[in-house]
């Protein structure tokens, strides 16, 4: 019951979104029998760009875990450089450069969203 809770949280603020990145797995890491490509995904509150929650496609519970820790609670807009350190630094499993470019990946997607919500206004306007 916790995670619906925490599920039903998010979707009560419009003011969370989902994004999502991916990027190729090397052949060499278990997962990728499983999965050719490593997925990452965030909530990110668009007023403050805190990631609230995160997921990546990583084999076991304990990177996901690991990977949560590291990000959640960081701000997309204010600590860009403290999150890819921290992933660079602290994730050292074969699958880090993939999971540090589907994280860019994210990055990129919740900044062209939030650039195309504030031109909106803008545009109705017109």
């Amino acid at each position: 019951m916790h995670e619906r809770d925490r599920l039903q949280r998010l979707l009560d603020d419009p003011q969370i979104v989902l994004v999502s990145g991916y990027a190729r797995l090397p052949d060499t890491v278990a997962s990728h029998s499983q999965y050719e490509r490593l997925g990452v995904v965030l909530a990110v509150h668009l007023a403050d760009g805190r990631i609230v929650a995160a997921d990546t496609t990583l084999l076991t519970d304990l990177a996901k875990e690991f990977f949560r820790a590291l990000v959640e609670g960081l701000s997309v807009t204010d600590d860009i450089a403290e999150i890819a350190e921290r992933v660079q630094s602290r994730y050292a499993g074969q699958s880090g450069a993939a999971l540090t470019t589907a994280l860019r990946r994210c990055l990129e997607t919740y900044h062209q969203l939030r650039e195309s919500r504030a031109s909106a206004p803008q545009q109705e306007g017109m």
